[in-house]
């Protein structure tokens, strides 16, 4: 059973057989979605779930903060939110390496350059769930934002919006 089906939201359309395996479990989830909508949202729960996972963990705060950002940049409803954050989390890490890429250049293909600013603000968002953006989350969301095609610049930018929560420029322990 694919991520959509489960979900509830898959369409009638047979998968395609180039589409990354992640993209097709999580979409699955969100069956009653037009096709299209459902492979979005898909792909979106997916990078997100890849920013989380990036130092081999994803912890509550960063769960929740997939699900919060489903709801609100993607208008899903938030058990459906909660539901895609949890296949999207099991998703990207059982498919990881295989996958990153392709679902990274399927949302180039369907999405706008606001689409692309709005995701790297929300992986920004969830990679500073836990009060601290790691360099392992900062590198990959910049190789992400790379991946969908979103400027050097425009990242450098919505970056700036977290510049509080970047480890590398807090201190550390011993010189607080």
């Amino acid at each position: 059973m694919s991520l959509l089906q489960w979900l509830g939201l898959s369409g009638s359309s047979a998968p395609d057989a180039r589409e990354p395996d992640s993209l097709r479990e999580i979409a699955d989830r969100v069956a009653t979605l037009p096709a299209e909508e459902a492979r979005f949202v898909a792909a979106f729960a997916y990078l997100l779930a890849r920013v989380a996972g990036a130092d081999l963990r994803t912890d509550a705060e960063e769960q929740a903060a997939i699900a919060a950002r489903l709801e609100t940049a993607t208008g899903v409803d938030a058990e459906r939110a909660r539901m895609l954050a949890e296949a999207a989390i099991a998703a990207s890490s059982h498919h990881a390496s295989s996958d990153d890429h392709l679902v990274a250049r399927a949302y180039r293909a369907m999405s706008t350059d606001e689409e692309r600013r709005r995701l790297v603000r929300c992986l920004y968002a969830v990679a500073a769930a836990d009060a601290r953006i790691t360099n392992l989350e900062d590198n990959e969301i910049f190789e992400i934002a790379a991946e969908i095609g979103l400027a050097r610049s425009e990242v450098v930018g919505i970056r700036a919006e977290f510049r509080e929560m970047l480890g590398v420029l807090k201190a550390l322990p011993r010189e607080r």
